[in-house]
């Protein structure tokens, strides 16, 4: 913002206050230093970086030293047939007048309401976190639609482009990661331009709506602990999940959950892996830790914990062997 006139004015020994002979333009003030002054822009200017010169930003005049707004507004309207115009500071906007929607080129018209026949195959979906969701519209096949024919979507009364969050056609769009913010009500506003004259609008509505899941876990041979364990002896530890509204892959993996030993002092957990020793699987409906020969060191706490589509849940219990 600040334009240095470098030059040294100093006659003997005392500096020259440059800024009495007024070296700066209408559009700056001037300050004195030792030996030289200072052109910066008046309040509400900025210095353009080709010209040097203080200037206002676009939509801004200047009147009396000062930047104001230029109202494009007044006058003749900068705006289309059937638009108003709206001033803002430093700019402007368009609108459709009351009645009129904008059509596919930007352009408003007049839609007359009708019911084009156009509906979605499911208008009440339901869903889980990570799965692919499709809406598809049933009805548009006619060549009409094809040729006339354009779709605006809004999300929850918002302007929404479905090549955002996932893929769009005419006759729909598709979600390919569903996530919790994605539940909302969705509205296909549909604009058939047939003519200048002839111009048509319905539209279609689809809620999404996300399933909360849930695990009941618990280990399922829990009183067999409550006693001290035998060294060398073989044991397994049962753990139980039930799941509600979750969808998974492989319900037979057994690595859907994870074993951890609890350390008590620490808090931290250590994720346990299969060796010669220590086996996972799944067997029954339930996922099952084995210990082969189990020594006195083996003695904790042990954790299952399921933590999958947004969903966690976990158990633990306490071991002795002696």
């Amino acid at each position: 913002k600040q334009w240095y006139q470098r030059r040294v004015a100093i006659t003997a020994g005392k500096d020259d206050n440059e800024c009495l002979d007024e070296p700066c333009s209408d559009a700056e003030r001037c300050s004195n230093i030792e030996g030289s002054y200072i052109c910066d822009c008046l309040d509400t200017f900025i210095r353009d970086p080709k010209s040097r010169e203080c200037v206002c930003s676009d939509g801004f005049g200047a009147v009396e030293a000062e930047c104001v707004d230029i109202n494009e507004c007044a006058g003749e309207s900068p705006c289309g047939e059937n638009e108003a115009c709206f001033n803002t500071a430093g700019n402007h906007y368009c609108e459709c007048d009351e009645g009129f929607e904008r059509g596919k080129k930007g352009d408003c018209k007049d839609f007359t309401p009708t019911d084009c026949e156009v509906k979605p195959k499911n208008d009440n979906i339901q869903t889980m976190t990570g799965k692919k969701v499709q809406v598809r519209l049933v009805g548009e096949v006619k060549k009409t639609w094809r040729k006339f024919a354009d779709i605006t979507w809004l999300k929850n009364n918002e302007l929404w482009d479905p090549q955002g969050d996932g893929k769009e056609r005419f006759n729909g769009f598709t979600l390919r990661n569903f996530q919790a913010e994605d539940a909302a009500i969705y509205v296909g506003n549909i604009f058939i331009e047939m003519s200048e004259e002839e111009n048509y609008k319905c539209s279609v509505s689809v809620t999404i709506s996300l399933k909360e899941g849930s695990a009941a876990i618990d280990i399922e041979n829990r009183e067999n602990f409550a006693s001290t364990q035998k060294i060398g002896k073989g044991l397994v530890i049962v753990c139980d999940v039930q799941l509600t509204n979750v969808d998974l892959d492989n319900a037979n993996n057994p690595n859907n959950v994870n074993w951890y030993k609890v350390n008590q002092e620490s808090g931290e957990d250590t994720k346990i892996e299969e060796t010669d020793a220590v086996k996972i699987n799944k067997a029954k409906g339930t996922y099952r830790l084995w210990f082969d020969s189990p020594q006195l060191d083996d003695s904790g706490t042990y954790k299952c914990e399921f933590n999958q589509e947004g969903v966690q849940a976990s158990t633990d219990v306490s071991i002795v062997w002696a």
